[in-house]
């Protein structure tokens, strides 16, 4: 009899468990939608930012030789803002249980329309934009408040170390290169700069391009770091002193919501050694990026 007493009270500690756990986690990824759950949006996956299952090469470019692998064995998202958000959720999480990245349309404005609606009618609204926001991007940035910078892209110019481009000023007459949407856009908008080019030629890949620099058929190409930072060879050549543009990627939040600060502070957290034994949030930059893409600087008001 007192065998079968502690069986039964076993599965009664078991069940318990189970029932504490059951519906949605505490502290983690919700496994049910409740008003309690913090609803995270993005409009589509945008490696390394958001994204699933396998895949190389950051969605901002063409280039075959940027290589970004990612990989997971589960099928669910991942990526450097998922991990982001993972980690700082038990700092930001104020009164919700646990959080949620919900998909929605590409007019999709966060704070305000339903990003959810549930098998009873329940409507939910996220309060966070996420998957590679660029801060200054058509009249997307009148509508919406933005986290500091997290991640930064700037557009550089590598030339051959050897080369007659040993600044921005050499573009005269010179055959220009062009690697990436961004860094010909870039280019475009410096028109004095452009203007003063022989020529500029556009490349589907980097490796193309730096080929071209070291036969002598271009004298310098305008890229990203996304694209050059992950070479192996990167340090075969030189890159100019200053760039052409910076592209800050960021978190968008209804403007002047005060979830903004809460974000802030905790990136701030995470990066600094002040809470933590060694910066927390470099290495996961790095782990996405190939290196430190970030130069956030946020500084609380208190500090």
């Amino acid at each position: 009899m007192k065998k079968s007493a502690k069986i039964i009270s076993l599965v009664l500690a078991v069940l318990f468990i189970a029932g504490c756990f059951s519906g949605c986690s505490s502290s983690g990824i919700a496994d049910e939608i409740t008003d309690k759950t913090l609803l995270i949006a993005y409009t589509q996956e945008n490696a390394p930012f958001i994204y699933t299952a396998e895949g190389e090469q950051n969605s901002d470019t063409d280039d075959k030789n940027a290589k970004f692998v990612y990989s997971d064995e589960n099928g669910k998202l991942t990526g450097f803002d998922v991990e982001i958000f993972n980690t700082i959720f038990k700092n930001i999480k104020n009164d919700y249980k646990n959080y949620r990245f919900v998909k929605v349309d590409e007019d999709y404005k966060v704070g305000e329309d339903t990003a959810y609606t549930d098998k009873d009618g329940n409507e939910y609204i996220a309060y966070i934009m996420i998957g590679g926001i660029q801060r200054d991007k058509d009249s997307f940035n009148k509508n919406y408040t933005f986290s500091e910078s997290v991640i930064d892209n700037r557009i550089i110019t590598v030339t051959a170390k050897s080369g007659k481009v040993k600044s921005y000023g050499d573009f005269k007459n010179a055959v220009i290169g062009t690697v990436t949407r961004q860094a010909k856009e870039a280019l475009d908008e410096n028109t004095v700069i452009k203007n003063a080019c022989k020529s500029v030629k556009e490349y589907k890949d980097i490796a193309s391009a730096l080929a071209d620099i070291d036969a002598g058929k271009i004298d310098a190409v305008v890229t990203d770091e996304f694209t050059f930072n992950v070479l192996e060879n990167k340090d075969s050549y030189t890159v100019l002193n200053g760039e052409l543009k910076t592209i800050n990627y960021v978190y968008a939040f209804k403007k002047w919501d005060w979830y903004v600060d809460s974000v802030n502070e905790a990136i701030y957290e995470l990066k600094s050694k002040d809470y933590n034994d060694a910066d927390q949030f470099t290495p996961i930059v790095e782990k996405y990026f190939g290196y430190n893409a970030s130069d956030f600087n946020y500084v609380p008001e208190n500090d």
